[in-house]
């Protein structure tokens, strides 16, 4: 396998994600389909860019706190990629800071296998879910917001599962919230009817 450029972070390889953790390693007898990271001690930050900038077909993303640069340049470089499938929703509520306006203004919400949503929960309050699934076999989930303080600074947990039940499983749930999100913007763009 080639080298990677210096100038580039590793490609994700689940055999190699040890170098992520403050040990360089997991403990004997980890599970086999399941590996944890905890901010601020491991590198939370530096296993997404691999995991995302790995992503060969699909990512589907449902995050509460979204402000992470580096994070939105690699979706960027994934929404132009023709044969990426990228779905992304967002918590209404976070989406409408200052920084993270500056960041989805970038999207390209247009473009063929892309769909985005802002919205709230299916019962109306926050979207409070920070998951993501790569290629429909790793899902991450866990405590940890989309940005450098919940990556580096904070008490979070970072969990990846490399189950491909548990991806479909978790992709239904998705879905299903992505669809309200959807109807929920399209309400909020229609005038109101006339009564009569």
């Amino acid at each position: 396998m080639p080298a990677q450029p210096a100038s580039q972070p590793p490609l994700f390889q689940w055999n190699d994600l040890g170098r992520y953790k403050a040990a360089g390693r997991f403990l004997d007898g980890y599970p086999l389909d399941v590996r944890t990271f905890y901010s601020p001690v491991d590198d939370v930050h530096g296993v997404l860019v691999a995991l995302l900038r790995s992503t060969q077909k699909s990512i589907v993303l449902n995050m509460y706190g979204y402000d992470d640069a580096e994070l939105n340049d690699v979706l960027l470089a994934k929404l132009a990629d023709e044969h990426v499938y990228v779905q992304m929703s967002l918590d209404r509520s976070q989406a409408g800071g200052v920084h993270e306006r500056e960041l989805l203004a970038k999207w390209q919400h247009d473009l063929i296998g892309n769909s985005i949503a802002i919205g709230e929960s299916t019962k109306g309050a926050i979207s409070h879910m920070k998951v993501v699934i790569i290629d429909g076999v790793y899902t991450v989930r866990g405590s940890t917001n989309w940005s450098l303080a919940g990556e580096q600074k904070q008490d979070n947990e970072l969990t990846i599962h490399n189950n491909a039940v548990i991806a479909a499983e978790t992709r239904a749930e998705l879905d299903r919230n992505h669809d309200a999100m959807l109807k929920q913007m399209a309400a909020r763009r229609s005038p109101p009817t006339a009564k009569g």
